[in-house]
């Protein structure tokens, strides 16, 4: 039996479903379950929305096995203590799961190594050790879905029932002109050290980048943003700013829609790229991801996307990852 955990927004989410596809091509007898325990007591982001947007199947996990992964999870479920627990102290909780998981001899994790980094030896299961093996990390490296793309792209049928009549002539404007998505990541990112990465700077050299390579096309950028942005660096280009703000879903899938794309260092705009289906599309990006303490850790993305450097100033303490 395997079971996926799903954690943060939908971008997030679309990595981890992306795996637990790949992992039911590698083992098509398994049972596989989706590990729902972390929107149970915290909403995160816009919470598990990715059914929301997407024609998806998922099968939670059922309570037999949750007793053995999520202890703390099945007991407030099961005697109704939810409303007990401050959304703050979630992280604990997680971490008291995790000890407790650890010591089981029925479960064994699986883990993406920081993240970014790409863990080899991810299908080395061994049933003969443990029955459970519970798979824990965002799977964002493009070396775990390498050669499953279409499978990929194929999974995620948007519900285009969402789009508004004005939706629908973007998507017609985007189609007729040389269209570029601009995502500029606010939100949760703002003045947070770890992942405000991406400064005005970069997005002036992606743009620059952009109009060096089609010169003489008429080129229209589309801004998409969580959050209140300088327009100033704009001044100089045709650009149009869409934000539905209650269904983020739509941006995600409307960035899909331009032929070319500039993203942030998230993992959101980086499925408005992927799913672009336009197979003479730019796609510019920023080199580094977050910073984990002294190390700037690079951003993961496919080798034919143009990285852009949106690290500048280091300090003496701060190191590239290389």
């Amino acid at each position: 039996m395997i079971v996926v955990r799903f954690t943060g927004g939908l971008g997030n989410q679309m990595f981890i479903y992306a795996l637990s596809l790949i992992i039911q091509q590698r083992f098509p007898d398994e049972e596989i379950y989706a590990d729902l325990t972390r929107y149970d007591l915290t909403k995160e982001h816009d919470g598990f929305d990715i059914q929301k947007y997407f024609s998806i199947d998922l099968k939670k996990i059922p309570n037999k096995i949750l007793k053995n992964i999520a202890p703390v999870h099945y007991y407030v479920s099961k005697f109704h203590l939810k409303n007990l627990f401050a959304i703050g102290k979630v992280r604990h909780i997680e971490k008291i799961n995790e000890v407790f998981e650890k010591r089981s001899s029925k479960v064994g994790i699986v883990s993406d190594l920081d993240s970014t980094n790409f863990n080899e030896n991810i299908f080395e299961i061994n049933h003969e050790q443990v029955n459970i093996w519970h798979y824990k990390g965002n799977w964002i490296n493009p070396l775990y879905w390498k050669g499953y793309e279409n499978l990929i792209r194929d999974a995620f049928v948007f519900k285009k029932n969402l789009l508004s009549s004005q939706d629908l002539q973007l998507i017609s404007e985007m189609r007729q002109e040389q269209s570029v998505s601009i995502h500029v990541r606010r939100g949760d990112y703002k003045n947070d050290k770890r992942f405000d990465l991406c400064s005005y700077v970069y997005y002036e050299k992606a743009v620059k980048y952009i109009l060096n390579v089609f010169r003489e096309d008429n080129i229209k950028f589309y801004i998409f943003s969580d959050g209140e942005i300088d327009l100033s660096i704009f001044n100089d280009i045709c650009y149009q700013v869409i934000r539905h703000s209650e269904m983020c879903g739509i941006d995600l899938y409307l960035m899909s829609k331009c032929k070319h794309n500039i993203i942030a260092n998230s993992t959101f705009s980086y499925w408005g790229a992927l799913l672009n289906e336009n197979s003479r599309k730019i796609v510019v990006a920023p080199k580094y991801a977050y910073r984990e303490k002294a190390l700037y850790r690079k951003f993961p993305v496919p080798e034919e996307w143009i990285k852009i450097n949106n690290i500048s100033n280091i300090p003496s303490n701060q190191k590239l990852e290389s």
